[in-house]
């Protein structure tokens, strides 16, 4: 069951797999919940604003921890999620697997384990981002062989996902020698704020009071991930955002962020996310709809 209201702007199905690019219209502030009988793996073609933060129900009824969700979402199939957020217009490449063709590429089944789900979130994982991504064009303008290939990327992405999940399966959380909540909360909140070149570690060292090199080890602990990636995908998100919404140049997006050039913000871009920032423009940018006398 959803309370959620979207359109399917385009559609490949083949055998196990359907995949759909939505578009949603979630109300403002948005609360829901939702449940489906598929295994769906996801990715947010528009900057995320559906809602902000997602908490799974588990099989004992419990609520677990609202966690901050990521462009890559993965939702098993017949778990309830909750969200929150502020509500708007959002686009989504949705690829859904039946069970038989899920359990016989990844070999994962029920029940699922707390930290695999909250995971499923927030999937950090570029091999899985650049999959959705190539599936989102091959709906979006099939051709020659387009069955062929979204089965092929289908189960490359299924691969993926199920070494990703194993990955999340093995990790034992640890924070002791991290970061308190309140110097870690002044990094993010300085870093997300920032229009201007990536601070340097020192800078950030300094907002907390500690040394550059105790900052790298907590930061690490307490989040997983190296400080420097974090400020990177920080910007990263902010070019996502420039180049969705706005209409502003390259050369003005790279300046905003700090690049020494719009060619080295290319490269960078396309590094990560797999595109140049001129084709993640032309697929992100919210569709326009006519009526008629327009």
């Amino acid at each position: 069951m959803t309370d959620r209201i979207y359109t399917v702007d385009a559609r490949i199905s083949v055998p196990g797999v359907n995949v759909e690019t939505r578009s949603y219209c979630y109300p403002s502030p948005y609360e829901g919940a939702a449940d489906r009988q598929f295994h769906v793996l996801s990715l947010s073609l528009t900057p995320r604003v559906a809602f902000s933060q997602c908490a799974y129900i588990y099989e004992d009824g419990r609520v677990g921890p609202w966690v901050d969700t990521g462009d890559v979402v993965f939702a098993p199939a017949r778990m309830r999620l909750l969200g929150q957020g502020v509500g708007g217009y959002l686009r989504r490449v949705c690829c859904s697997f039946t069970d038989q063709k899920f359990a016989a590429v990844t070999g994962f089944a029920d029940p699922w384990l707390g930290r695999e789900l909250e995971a499923c979130l927030d999937i950090r994982a570029a091999a899985i981002k650049n999959g959705l991504y190539q599936l989102a064009g091959e709906v979006a303008e099939p051709g020659f062989g387009s069955a062929v290939l979204v089965e092929a990327l289908a189960d490359v992405l299924l691969v993926e996902l199920a070494r990703y999940l194993r990955r999340a399966r093995q990790e034992t959380p640890s924070t002791r020698g991290g970061l308190a909540p309140w110097q870690l909360r002044r990094i993010t909140d300085y870093v997300e704020s920032l229009v201007d070149p990536a601070p340097t570690l020192g800078q950030l060292a300094d907002l907390c009071d500690i040394s550059p090199r105790h900052l790298r080890r907590a930061f690490k602990q307490s989040t997983g991930q190296a400080i420097s990636v974090y400020v990177r995908d920080a910007r990263l998100q902010k070019a996502r955002s420039l180049l969705a919404e706005t209409r502003l140049s390259l050369k003005e997006i790279a300046w905003r962020l700090g690049f020494s050039s719009p060619s080295s913000f290319s490269i960078a871009f396309g590094k990560a996310e797999g595109v140049t920032p001129k084709t993640y423009r032309l697929t992100h940018q919210p569709i326009k709809t006519t009526t008629p006398g327009d």
